[in-house]
């Protein structure tokens, strides 16, 4: 399946003179799935619809759902012994898809701010970095003033060694 973007420069490279066999081979596809996005003649993926294995067996599956106390192996045994031709996965899919044993979890609560009332804090480790190129982050950070600079190899190797370091 192409997705949006695909489908949209399929066409644009149609309208712009491009043969199936050169579109294709600009963007690495067959010439079959080119030509089909051609004669769908739009952007939108198309969606797949797909009968279920288990929607035979809807009713028996919630009757031993109830039976078997939620227990999903147990309930895929109980219809293989009554000549269901259905794998565990297909079981599975078809319960999670139908919400069968799943409950809906209650939000946890309902925050009404008015602008600038909200704030934000960043909870990650903080990231101290010297000048020395190549050390730590200097990679990813400006250099800091030379009073405020840590280099962080330099504090976890004295640290370890049992040496204090006053700045």
């Amino acid at each position: 399946m192409l997705d949006q973007s695909t489908r949209t420069a399929i066409l644009k490279l149609e309208q712009q003179g491009h043969s199936i066999r050169g579109i294709a081979r600009a963007m690495k596809l067959s010439r079959g799935a080119v030509r089909q996005v051609l004669r769908s003649a739009s952007e939108i993926v198309p969606r797949l619809v797909r009968a279920e294995k288990a929607t035979p067996y809807r009713e028996q599956i919630l009757e031993l759902y109830a039976r078997c106390k939620g227990n999903l192996v147990r309930v895929h045994e109980e219809l293989l012994a009554a000549g269901a031709q259905l794998s565990y996965q297909a079981l599975t899919a078809f319960c999670r898809r139908q919400g069968i044993g799943q409950e809906r979890k209650p939000p946890v609560g309902e925050y009404h701010f008015q602008p600038g009332q909200e704030m934000q804090h960043d909870t990650s480790p903080p990231r101290w970095c010297c000048a020395i190129p190549g050390c730590c982050f200097s990679s990813f950070f400006p250099p800091l003033p030379a009073s405020i600079a840590r280099c962080s190899s330099a504090m976890l190797s004295s640290t370890s060694r049992g040496v204090a370091t006053s700045a």
